[in-house]
C-alpha cells in the first residue's frame, strides 16, 4: 500500500524535476554560451541613450497619484464582485441580494467619501 501512494507523486516528482531542471538551463544559458564576463567601469555604468547621468534616478511622485491608485482599486474591486453577483442573480436568495446591496452602499459610501475630500480632483 504504501508504494502505491509513494507511486501516485511519481508524475508530481518527474515535473518537479523537470521544472528546475529548465529553470537551471535557462538561467545559465547565457552564461555558458555567452561572451566572457569583463566588467570595467564603462561597461557597468549606467546607459541613458548616449547621455551622462545627471543627478538621482528618484523622484517624488505626487500623492495625488496614489489617490487615484486606491479609488480605482476600490472600483475594480466592486466591479469583479458586483459581475459575480450579476451572473447568479437568478438563483440568489433573499439574504444575498441583501448582502449585494449592503457592499454597494459601503462602496458607494467610500467612493462619495473620496469624491466630496477631493481624490477625484487633480490639482497642482
Amino acid at each position: 500500500m504504501a508504494t502505491d501512494v509513494l507511486g501516485s507523486y511519481l508524475p508530481v516528482a518527474i515535473l518537479l524535476g523537470l521544472s528546475v531542471a529548465i529553470a537551471w538551463v535557462t538561467m545559465n544559458i547565457g552564461r555558458l554560451l555567452g561572451r566572457p564576463n569583463n566588467p570595467n567601469p564603462l561597461k557597468q555604468g549606467t546607459y541613458e541613450c548616449g547621455e551622462v547621468p545627471m543627478g538621482s534616478a528618484r523622484a517624488n511622485f505626487d500623492v495625488q497619484y496614489y489617490m487615484y491608485v486606491l479609488v480605482f482599486l476600490v472600483i475594480d474591486v466592486e466591479v469583479a464582485f458586483l459581475v459575480l453577483f450579476a451572473l447568479s442573480f437568478a438563483s440568489l436568495g433573499l439574504w444575498e441580494i441583501v448582502a449585494m446591496v449592503v457592499f454597494a452602499v459601503l462602496i458607494l459610501d467610500a467612493w462619495l467619501y473620496a469624491w466630496k475630500k477631493g481624490a477625484l480632483a487633480w490639482s497642482k
